[in-house]
């Protein structure tokens, strides 16, 4: 006995709030991350337009040219080519004044922010400790009342699921009920499903780097968290974002296109407004371009 619990492995990682075990001793139950998710409302008309978030604006933008000085670069066959494809392609599939008329349109645009303390738990440890909560004798909780006591007794409302290449151990159903009621919670939270869960994804990464950058207090929404636990959360959405991109791939790819091209879109933009051969200085489209670039400098 002695010997078989020497040869068993140590947890390196997260553990389970429950049963304190992780993905060393439980390679096949999937981890959650307790998170507490809140709604923000942004006016279009102060940056909260999504086509400006997520650079639709700027890869629509982008000159129909290069300047001569970037013609024939990996300038254009990297970044230029694949982001004006892009491009395009959002120009034939949104209207064109959804784009003009984001900058004076009033109505606040809805986004979340999560914020965490850092505590993980097993997704069916979760389930039966919310059934106990539940059919307690003298004390019954509600499914997120006896979440926040194993969550170090901070507020929480949602379990993010930690899907990473570390879970292909994980049976396929129980990453599908994960997700499923991830997103149910963000739906109810926004009032309706949202059209794309890549975005809505990167859009809470983007809001909480704001949060950390300027300073804001990230444990006021739920009493706890620390700078260290929301930054470790950002990993873990950037990894669900990831997940959610090769979902798209299939689903949408147009989807998963436009997130892959942002990136070389922004750089190839900033190249363009500073190449001294750019006949497009001090025009309109020049000066779209330039505010695309400093809304879509975040997501990019």
């Amino acid at each position: 006995w002695l010997a078989e619990m020497e040869a068993l492995e140590d947890e390196t990682g997260l553990t389970c709030a429950v049963c304190q075990e992780g993905r060393t001793l439980q390679p096949s139950e999937l981890l959650g991350l307790y998170a507490y998710i809140k709604k923000v409302s942004i006016p279009q008309n102060k940056c909260g337009g999504r086509a400006n978030i997520d650079g639709a604006t700027l890869l629509i933008s982008l000159p129909s040219n290069l300047p001569k000085s970037l013609v024939g670069t990996d300038v254009e066959h990297n970044w230029y080519g694949p982001a004006k494809s892009t491009g395009n392609s959002l120009r034939t599939t949104h209207s064109a004044s959804s784009f003009s008329s984001s900058s004076s349109n009033r109505r606040p645009t809805q986004f979340i922010t999560t914020v965490s303390a850092g505590n993980a738990i097993h997704c069916s440890c979760h389930a039966k400790a919310r059934s106990a909560d539940r059919s307690h004798p003298k004390a019954p909780k509600s499914e997120w009342e006896g979440a926040s006591l194993r969550n170090s007794r901070v507020s929480c409302n949602v379990i993010l699921p930690l899907v990473s290449s570390k879970s292909s151990k994980v049976p396929l159903v129980a990453v599908d009920v994960a997700l499923t009621d991830y997103q149910t919670v963000i739906s109810n939270l926004l009032g309706a499903r949202p059209k794309s869960m890549l975005w809505v994804v990167l859009q809470d990464v983007r809001l909480l780097l704001f949060r950390m950058a300027y300073g804001e207090a990230v444990n006021a929404d739920c009493g706890g968290g620390s700078l260290a636990s929301n930054t470790g959360l950002i990993f873990y959405q950037l990894l669900l974002a990831d997940m959610f991109t090769n979902d798209a791939e299939h689903s949408c790819p147009e989807t998963a296109q436009h997130a892959r091209v942002l990136s070389g879109g922004f750089l190839v933009a900033m190249r363009i407004v500073r190449a001294k051969d750019f006949e497009g200085h001090g025009s309109s489209e020049y000066n779209t371009l330039i505010r695309s670039i400093a809304d879509s400098a975040p997501m990019a």
